[in-house]
């Protein structure tokens, strides 16, 4: 349900800058996580599924988790192009979603449904005009070239819910290396995609849809073109009811493939309990340890285009 149609005010001291942006070195590092297909499908249901006239459906009970260090962003429309650049990380948990039209698939989506950044320009920016589920965080995470030995996410946040809880830090995740293998460099996205797809293939509980359908989720990056799903929406002064609410998508174009590569070390991912962000309940990824699958390291360049409804 969109607004009418109003100019908005671009005063003095205003961030929000028009898009699209550019990004140069993206540094992504991914793993796969295991959820559960019934509450990925309830998270859908209860964000992007609001929106009347729309069907979307889990296709897996996987999500992908990322951390992406990107060197220099900057906005590509005047004034803002010329007013300088940043830096920005984004972990992100990623849900592949299709959209669903007669019970068959019309499109199919990559839905990054929990997102924490570093940066409070990034934030603002991601929320108030694609409408990215943005919080702010501190992480940690390999630079460019590093030994891929660890990450992990830290949010202020309520741990334990009670009255007597004070906000603090909180790690709300990590990935470390347990033993070193092989790596395997990839030269570009089909690359990613072919050696992915031959490992995932084995994984009988990855689809939840024809092997097919998974390979045109990941064509995407042949294009080169990442199709985004975000639920955009802003409440009223009681948070009560949605003056805004849609759902819009984002094509991220792929502009450079630098370098990638796949990982066949041991890695583990371990979830901790906190209150304020319940992941269990959200994509129904348990609390404790387990293997993630498909681990990867991709540096690449790309645009963030404007948000459209769809």
């Amino acid at each position: 349900m969109s607004s009418e149609q109003t100019p908005y005010a671009q005063f003095p001291g205003s961030v929000i800058a028009q898009p699209p942006c550019r990004m140069i070195n993206a540094n992504m590092y991914g793993f796969f996580i295991k959820g559960d297909l019934n509450k990925i499908q309830t998270y859908l249901d209860e964000t992007v599924g609001l929106v009347s006239g729309y069907t979307f459906k889990a296709i897996s009970k996987y999500c992908m988790l990322t951390f992406t260090d990107i060197e220099n962003i900057k906005p590509t429309t005047e004034p803002w192009a010329s007013q300088g650049y940043f830096q920005e990380t984004d972990v992100i948990i990623w849900l592949p979603v299709a959209k669903m039209q007669r019970d068959k698939v019309s499109h199919i989506y990559w839905y990054p449904a929990f997102i924490c950044v570093n940066n409070v320009y990034a934030l603002i920016n991601g929320r108030e005009t694609w409408g990215f589920n943005k919080y702010l965080c501190d992480y940690k995470m390999p630079e460019i070239g590093g030994s891929p030995d660890f990450f992990s996410m830290t949010v202020d946040a309520f741990k334990t819910f009670s009255p007597d809880t004070k906000m603090s830090p909180c790690e709300l995740f990590n990935v470390k290396m347990l033993a070193q293998d092989t790596e395997s460099p990839i030269e570009n996205f089909v690359d990613l995609i072919e050696e992915g797809m031959s490992l995932l293939e084995n994984e009988i509980d990855f689809f939840d849809l024809d092997f097919s359908v998974y390979k045109q989720l990941l064509s995407g990056f042949i294009n080169p073109q990442i199709d985004q799903l975000l639920f955009k929406q802003l409440p009223d002064g009681s948070a009560t009811n949605a003056v805004y609410q849609d759902v819009l998508h984002s094509p991220s174009a792929i502009q450079k493939f630098h370098t990638g590569k796949l990982y066949f070390h041991e890695f583990e991912f371990t979830l901790n309990q906190v209150d304020m962000f319940p992941l269990s309940d959200m994509f129904g990824i348990e609390v404790g340890s387990q293997r993630p699958l498909l681990p990867f390291n991709i540096l690449f360049d790309f645009n963030q285009e404007a948000a459209m409804s769809l």
